[in-house]
């Protein structure tokens, strides 16, 4: 699978991300300091980041959910999915709930799953093997849902564009509801209800929900419509929380409001099986963002990518603690397996972009024996080494490669398939990220069209990395009160990324690898110190003793060992300028 496009500039070694500073209206910053009754450095963050002293900026610092949700008669057909569940619970008939197998599909899974349960409603929730049936519905099955007498099948985190299994379903004689997120490409599926805030007629909260988000929205509907007593969908929260920290969907509006309110429910769940995954990943406190998105997420999403995803179904609903902790820890050894498993590919795949001599506009690698499981994450491991789109494949069936996609900023997965389709069995995704199956016979084709395409697109985009930081400056500004201030700024993610700081002019004290695989530097402007960790890359050109250098850092407090110290989460490092 060689590319044939003419080789771009950069060499074979890890793209070292470059550093610039956002620009802010001092007036507005000091205004925000005076008004928000914040310290310099947050108003020169919030400043830089386009807010001003007003109403805007009071609720996103105080985000409710009063004021923060869209009204639910904004999604379109809500409503006539609530009454149709409705009937045909009524009708005494079992809803079959097909969702995706990772964090997204399987906490809407069981958002909707465990209401219907509480609520007296009998469902079943079916998620897809990766490996047997691939991605969204397939007909096998839709014909087992129907085999087993379910009345109502609903679709959640696809079924877009399942048109040809909708229809068999309808065949079959089985109600359907597509509950789904992704950006529609053909025809609306022939559901009896269809959920998408991208179809025509909806936008729905800027058509940036989850399909977490939307099963919670479900949820409360179907309240609304069926009042079972005791019922709070507010509970539900911290399921769908999960989703959407972990499907990185903008954290701003609705999903802002559902991250940080449902962090808030995550830190104190009664849930058995949330409070075993806490215990297994070691939070005793308060949980965080980051918390989710490294530590329950990828061990929820290692179900799906080496066993199967209906093990978190049962984990997220049951009531028996001790089946929840049996669980939890079964989940923890697939995490660790998969971090192995991923370890593996993703330096086989640098290896072989190294030995073709580097990469190209746009990177295409595949093996057969590459594990399905972890070529969506190797592919972001490509992208953060090269800084390239990356194609990443192996083989599930024989001569048919399945692929995973990843972009870089400003740079769109789903178009370049799009453009590509010619040589795909099928494909799909957004933005950010996408995936594809490819007959072998096609690969090269395929390779070289991918490369094209993205050669013709990266001509209008920046192709070096650089981290923008939000504000400059000292180590004497950086303090714990500071930590805990810009937490106020939480939850963290795409579109509200965590707050960073630029301080210039520090000498390098010291430098030393931990585990082979992260980098920790001291740090000293001449009068206090700091330590550093640049996590996933042991080494990096411009820290040595003695150097001087530049920083972009996240300021985080460390209680490693249990000893208390600011410290800086390096996202970028240069020679100084003097």
């Amino acid at each position: 699978m060689m590319n044939p496009a003419r080789k771009a500039e950069p060499a074979t070694s890890r793209v070292h991300k470059r550093i610039r500073l956002k620009d802010h209206d001092q007036g507005t910053a000091q205004a925000i300091a005076s008004e928000m009754k914040t310290s310099s450095v947050v108003a020169r963050i919030l400043a830089a980041r386009g807010f001003k002293p007003d109403k805007d900026l009071e609720d996103y610092l105080l985000p409710t959910l009063k004021n923060g949700l869209p009204e639910p008669k904004g999604l379109r057909n809500l409503g006539a999915a609530a009454t149709l569940i409705a009937d045909v619970h009524r009708a005494g008939g079992s809803i079959a709930i097909c969702c995706d197998f990772d964090v997204d599909g399987l906490s809407g899974g069981s958002v909707v799953h465990d209401l219907m349960k509480t609520a007296g409603i009998s469902s079943r929730v079916f998620v897809p093997n990766r490996f047997v049936d691939g991605y969204g519905l397939n007909e096998n099955t839709v014909r087992e849902i129907a085999a087993q007498g379910f009345k109502l099948l609903l679709t959640i985190d696809f079924g877009t564009t399942n048109a040809k299994e909708i229809l068999i379903a309808k065949a079959l004689g089985l109600k359907t509801i597509v509950l789904d997120h992704h950006h529609i490409t053909g025809e609306l599926p022939p559901a009896d209800v269809f959920i998408n805030p991208h179809q025509p007629g909806c936008g729905f909260a800027g058509g940036v929900a989850c399909a977490a988000g939307l099963a919670w929205y479900l949820a409360l509907a179907l309240t609304r419509e069926l009042k079972p007593p005791g019922v709070d969908p507010r509970t539900y929260l911290d399921l769908a929380c999960l989703g959407t920290i972990c499907d990185m969907v903008p954290l701003i509006g609705l999903n802002r409001v559902i991250a940080k309110k449902g962090l808030e429910q995550l830190s104190d769940s009664k849930r058995p099986g949330l409070r075993s995954l806490r215990n297994v990943i070691g939070v005793r406190g308060n949980v965080e963002c980051s918390h989710v998105s490294f530590g329950i997420g990828p061990r929820l999403n290692a179900a799906g990518r080496i066993e199967h995803g209906e093990l978190v179904i049962e984990l997220l609903t049951t009531r028996d603690s001790n089946r929840a902790d049996k669980l939890a820890r079964d989940l923890n050894d697939l995490n660790s397996s998969r971090q192995d498993i991923e370890t593996s590919v993703k330096e086989e795949a640098i290896k072989m972009v190294e030995q073709r001599g580097g990469p190209d506009w746009g990177i295409v690698v595949g093996k057969p024996e590459f594990h399905t499981g972890v070529i969506g994450i190797v592919a972001q491991r490509l992208v953060e080494h090269f800084y390239r789109p990356s194609a990443v494949m192996g083989m599930d069936s024989p001569g048919i490669f399945k692929g995973s996609v990843r972009g870089i900023k400003g740079f769109s997965v789903i178009e370049t398939l799009s453009a590509c389709a010619e040589h795909l069995m099928k494909f799909g995704g957004h933005q950010g990220a996408g995936g594809f199956s490819v007959k072998e016979g096609n690969l090269a084709a395929f390779s070289a069209a991918f490369v094209a395409e993205c050669k013709k697109r990266l001509k209008d985009i920046e192709i070096v990395p650089y981290v923008d930081a939000d504000t400059e400056t000292t180590l004497d500004e950086i303090t714990v009160g500071l930590v805990n201030e810009l937490a106020g700024m939480a939850p963290f993610g795409m579109g509200n990324p965590a707050p960073l700081v630029l301080v210039k002019n520090l000498r390098v004290v010291q430098v030393k690898e931990l585990k082979g695989a992260h980098l920790k530097a001291l740090f000293s402007d001449g009068k206090r110190f700091i330590s550093g960790v640049m996590w996933r890359q042991p080494s990096h050109p411009a820290l040595h003793p003695e150097a001087t250098v530049d920083i972009v850092c996240r300021p985080e407090v460390s209680t490693f060992n249990g000893n208390v110290e600011l410290q800086a989460n390096l996202q970028a490092v240069q020679q100084s300028s003097r």
